[in-house]
């Protein structure tokens, strides 16, 4: 009886490791979050439109064919366009897209200690002395300072 139950145990285990490797090479998650709907431009991970149901359908359906992430997303980029992707390619003159916002920020990084240098190294001048200012309000006026710091 343990060897029936142990034999059938190592049976299961080898036909889960035998279709692994099926349903392991496509993330849907991914394909789902790396591709939008094309009614709503939304990822298909968020989308419940019609059009985004039949995508997924058809993401379901290929990787139970044994298509592995990236056919998928080829054959759909070939059906939709490139627009269908939610992040643009990283290659080509798409790449200016990745490119142009860490240039600003490391040029922007760049700037700051010639900025700081220049905000420190402005002299501060001394406010203008008001004329008509007598001894008497002078000396009132540091009186109630130095009552204040107190």
């Amino acid at each position: 009886m343990m060897r029936r139950w142990l034999t059938g145990v190592i049976a299961l285990i080898i036909m889960c490791v035998a279709v692994a490797p099926a349903f392991a090479s496509v993330d849907l998650l991914y394909l789902e979050q790396q591709l939008k709907c094309p009614t709503c431009d939304t990822p298909l991970n968020v989308s419940s439109a019609p059009s985004a149901m039949r995508i997924k359908a058809f993401i379901e359906e290929k990787a139970a064919q044994g298509w592995s992430t990236s056919e998928i997303e080829q054959s759909l980029v070939t059906q939709f366009g490139r627009d269908i992707l939610a992040t643009p390619p990283k290659t080509g003159f798409d790449l200016i897209i990745w490119l142009v916002p860490a240039v600003f920020v490391i040029a922007g990084l760049g700037a700051l200690p010639f900025i700081a240098r220049s905000w420190s190294s402005r002299t501060r001048t001394a406010a203008p002395v008001v004329a008509g200012v007598t001894l008497e309000e002078r000396q009132r006026l540091d009186e109630e300072l130095r009552r204040l710091d107190q």
